[in-house]
């Protein structure tokens, strides 16, 4: 067992057995077995025994022959036995061999066992010796005759005993059965296990296999055996290792198989062939017997079976491997094989590429050398872990791909020659099939499984196009992060076409180990193309000067998106988790010159853990008409996660002009990545429009439920001011706040609208301070309307006004509202008081407790002072007062005259006030008397209202007269 010398020339393009190794423990039942069956078949034993004194005994145990061409050496192997009390000196015996022939030789003791003299008492002793036999090839008939040294005796020499060979022995070792050597010290079960015959290229080669199992404790190396190869006919051919079992060495308690190589005659009959070891001994310079082996029958190169895998040493690692998958693609109008290839490392380290060489054989007997495909390119299979690998080759369009077989070769650097390595029947051939309908694809990036999935697709027409929207499931299964940039999908048509995917979320998408992520896809396929058979293909991106083939198809089953019913809710899955989304409501409004729709949306978090939500913005179509420029989303919270089956309410928003009319609305909410990565969060459609608006009745309260702005609302009078050229519509409303902690009111946005579907907007007024708990406040809300609307059918739309996705500011400019009702209105006119004693102005009370006027001879003035009680109600907080108290006086000679004065500033709160003012008139120098009248007015945006007159005396106060006396007098 030596390093091969002889180079051969040739490629060897068959299977051979590499070798393998087990634990001692597990071969040594079947060893004992063996060992139990040589000893039945071997009849030395069988010889006995030779006595040489008391308790001292020889055997014959072992025979052997080598043909030579000086003579051929036959060895044999004595073991001395000394059970007495003191050592065996052996120069005392020696041996004679006597052929069949007659032939009689002393035999000699090999060198390695030359300086064994004596045998220690109560032990025992092998000694090889050797003779040469001249031209006899065989042991049976002959003759070990054992002599010791006799003085007594004739020629000194006494024969002790003989063992007589039987002629049906032979010292060759049998079939199946296994021989302990001693190599290099070591125990050592031998066995012959395999003999292979391999033709190729017109020449027919040998192989041998050989398991070695080490009984001993520490490695066994090569110890330099030749080995041959006999034929039945007589012919001899020295063995060479190959390379894999070149220096091999073979732990303690292991048993491992080496393999040897011999080209032999095309002719040659491999029947009843033998293995021979051989060794040198170098002392004296010839060649001798270590031991032979009947060889089983020869085996042709067979293929592993379909669907059957083969264990293989691949770098010194147990390798179970399979032929998994041969499938057939055609690209551009050429055809590819690809074959798949498991490996399973059953070793204790990293399996790197072996280097084979690989060779797609058809039946019809076409060679082609196959190459690792890019992903399975310097691959690396971690002990106790199966990996596929993947081959591929171009072949011609007309190849037949049945029965076709896989060939793996390596090549031997020291013979110089490929060897084969083992061959595999390959499955039919499949072409590239699209997955199943929302079937799991396991692939392979990076030496990583990653598991993907066509989840859910839907579609939905627009003018000429598919709108297709897809969801793409992606898991990392394997040990280590995997990055998908180098990815793109794309949609293919039955008929031929390749239509782009939007791929943007798959850039530099980095999946961690186990790691699942769910990508929105969106696609526009034209309607020309078959719908029903569309399929989506995920590819490798384009590199110059390289071929790329699908890395796998998914059918994209055919399903119209379903439409969204009001307040039912559906389930969707995107990349933050799987929610439960409804439209709650949806209303129609006015804004301005244009209508807004406003969506209210639910979103429930269905998982048992809590999401993140991101920051939306949204998409609305109002049927083909794009609102997006108009829309902004407004949260009813502003909620950033969502606990497990917590809901956030948001509101969407997007205006439209008031006479287009639609019947479908479609919305999308979207999330930002970065700078300009849009991405789909939800979408919903709906055709059911109906103007959600809750009806309030008159003197009714209506809520806002908003966190933070809730409030109790409802209507404390509407009225009308009548003027000349139009009327103003005034409402009072009553809000109180249902906060516990003190906090703004909502900045309200209110419509007042006619049964003819007409809308007024509306102006309100607000208090722009915070609320305590419980706290009122009166909001304004007017409008100016032509005289010919009817003000008693009049109702208020109001709602809370929002400007750029969140709740308006008091005193800020809206851009629309939410959570609109619709408020009937119990509008009624003010009756005129018939005397000044309780006048109300909300929140003031005024009560006129005296009037007095006075004009004065010769005077133009007309004098009057008012006597008054002011109060004000301070449970309420309001806007600016915007109402004004008009002061009316009509004098007797029916001329009005009229002040305008402020409540709180003018007329000041507390009883016992007056107020004096002063009216002039020439008329009034000849007024003598009579009385006055006095109308109150509430003035409010220049129209009035009377709240009440009542009249009073006027007092006439005259010059003072001169007596005669120089006394005077007063006039009345």
């Amino acid at each position: 067992m030596h390093k091969r010398r002889k180079t051969y020339a040739v490629v060897l393009l068959s299977t051979v057995l590499l070798s393998q190794s087990i634990t001692y423990g597990a071969y040594a039942a079947s060893a004992g077995a063996a060992k139990s069956t040589t000893a039945a078949e071997f009849t030395l034993d069988k010889l006995g025994s030779i006595a040489l004194k008391s308790n001292v005994s020889v055997k014959l145990i072992d025979m052997d022959i080598l043909a030579q061409p000086s003579g051929n050496i036959l060895i044999y192997t004595l073991s001395y036995s000394n059970g007495s009390g003191s050592s065996v000196n052996l120069i005392d015996y020696f041996s004679k061999v006597t052929t069949k022939g007659g032939t009689v030789v002393q035999g000699r003791p090999i060198t390695s066992d030359v300086t064994k003299k004596t045998v220690p008492s109560k032990s025992s002793e092998s000694i090889t010796y050797y003779v040469n036999i001249s031209k006899a090839t065989k042991a049976d008939g002959a003759n070990v005759s054992i002599f010791g040294w006799d003085f007594s005796s004739a020629g000194y020499q006494k024969k002790m005993g003989v063992f007589k060979i039987p002629d049906n022995y032979s010292f060759v070792v049998p079939k199946d059965q296994s021989q302990k050597i001693t190599m290099n010290n070591l125990p050592v079960t031998t066995k012959a296990e395999s003999l292979q015959m391999i033709k190729l290229n017109g020449k027919v080669y040998m192989k041998v296999g050989v398991s070695l199992a080490n009984s001993g404790t520490t490695v066994l190396s090569d110890p330099g055996y030749k080995a041959y190869l006999k034929s039945a006919g007589g012919s001899v051919f020295e063995l060479k290792l190959d390379d894999a079992s070149s220096s091999y060495k073979v732990q303690p308690q292991e048993k491992k198989t080496i393999y040897y190589l011999v080209e032999v005659p095309s002719n040659i009959k491999s029947a009843n062939m033998t293995l021979q070891f051989t060794q040198e001994d170098s002392t004296l310079k010839i060649n001798l017997p270590v031991k032979s082996f009947r060889l089983p029958a020869a085996t042709s190169d067979l293929a592993v079976a379909k669907d059957q895998s083969k264990k293989i040493t691949m770098n010194n690692l147990p390798v179970t491997t399979k032929a998994e998958s041969l499938q057939m693609i055609k690209l551009n109008g050429k055809v590819y094989m690809k074959v798949g290839v498991s490996l399973a490392n059953s070793g204790a380290t990293v399996l790197s590429d072996p280097g084979y060489k690989a060779y797609l054989k058809s039946a019809g007997g076409s060679v082609f050398e196959l190459k690792l495909d890019d992903a399975s390119n310097s691959y690396k299979v971690q002990p106790q872990e199966k990996k596929t690998i993947y081959y591929l080759v171009e072949v011609p369009s007309n190849i037949k791909s049945a029965n076709m077989t896989l060939q793996f070769t390596q090549e031997d650097s020291t013979l110089k020659i490929n060897l084969p390595v083992k061959s595999f029947k390959l499955p039919a051939a499949t072409t590239s099939k699209a997955v199943a309908n929302y079937a799991v694809e396991k692939i392979s990036i990076d030496d990583n499984t990653v598991e993907t999935q066509l989840k859910s697709a839907s579609v939905y027409s627009e003018n000429d196009s598919g709108k297709w929207s897809l969801q793409f499931r992606i898991k990392n299964l394997g040990k280590k992060s995997v990055t998908l940039s180098a990815y793109e999908l794309s949609i293919k048509s039955t008929e031929g076409h390749n239509i782009p995917v939007d791929s943007k979320a798959l850039a530099n998408l980095t999946l961690k180990p186990l790691d699942e992520k769910i990508i929105d896809l969106s696609a526009d396929v034209p309607l020309n193309l078959n719908q029903n058979t569309l399929q989506l293909q995920l590819t490798e991106s384009a590199v110059a000067d390289k071929i790329i083939f699908p890395t796998a198809h998914y059918k994209i089953p055919y399903s119209q998106e379903s439409n969204s019913g009001l307040g039912v809710e559906n389930m969707l899955e995107n990349r933050h988790g799987t929610f439960g989304v409804k439209i709650d409501s949806i209303q129609r409004l006015p804004w301005a010159d244009e209508d807004q729709i406003v969506a209210q949306i639910s979103i429930r978090n269905t998982k048992s853990t809590t999401v993140k939500l991101p920051a939306l913005k949204a998409l609305v179509k109002a049927g083909l008409s794009e609102l997006s420029s108009t829309t902004q989303i407004v949260a009813k919270n502003a909620q950033t996660s969502l606990a497990p089956n917590e809901t956030a309410e948001m509101y969407v928003l997007a205006k439209v002009p008031y006479s287009f009319n639609f019947s479908h609305l479609r919305i999308e909410m979207q999330e930002t990545i970065g700078e300009n990565d849009v991405r789909k969060f939800l979408s919903l459609n709906t055709d059911s429009l109906n103007n959600t608006i809750h009806n309030v009745d008159a003197g009714g309260y209506f809520h806002i439920d908003t966190p933070g702005k809730k409030a109790e609302i409802r209507e404390r009078r509407s009225t009308v001011y009548n003027g000349s050229s139009s009327n103003i519509m005034y409402t009072e409303l009553e809000m109180n706040s249902k906060e516990p902690r003190k906090s703004e009111q909502a900045q309200l946005v209110a419509y007042y609208k006619t049964p003819e579907n007409e809308y007024y907007e509306a102006e309100v007024s607000q208090s722009s301070k915070a609320t305590s708990p419980n706290g009122k406040n009166v909001v304004t809300v007017w409008s100016k309307l032509p005289l010919n609307v009817n003000t008693s059918q009049l109702v208020l739309h109001i709602g809370e006004g929002v400007a750029d996705g969140k709740l308006t500011a008091i005193g800020g400019k809206s851009t629309g509202y939410i959570n609109t009702v619709r408020l009937s209105l119990n509008t009624a006119g003010v009756t005129p008081q018939s005397n000044l004693r309780s006048v109300e102005l909300f929140p003031y009370s005024l009560s006129l407790t005296n009037v007095v006027g006075t004009v004065r001879e010769g005077e133009d003035t007309l004098d009057t002072v008012v006597t008054y009680n002011l109060s004000k109600n301070e449970a309420y907080e309001s806007g600016e007062y915007e109402h004004k108290l008009v002061l009316e006086i009509i004098d007797p000679n029916g001329q009005s005259m009229e002040k305008t004065l402020t409540l709180g500033t003018d007329l000041l709160i507390g009883n016992n006030k007056s107020y004096a003012t002063t009216f002039k008139s020439n008329l009034y120098k000849k007024l003598r008397g009579g009385g006055i009248r006095m109308n109150l007015y509430d003035e409010f945006q220049g129209q009035r209202m009377l709240l009440g007159s009542q009249s009073y005396s006027l007092t006439y106060e005259a010059l003072p007269t001169t007596s005669t006396d120089g006394t005077g007098s007063e006039g009345s």
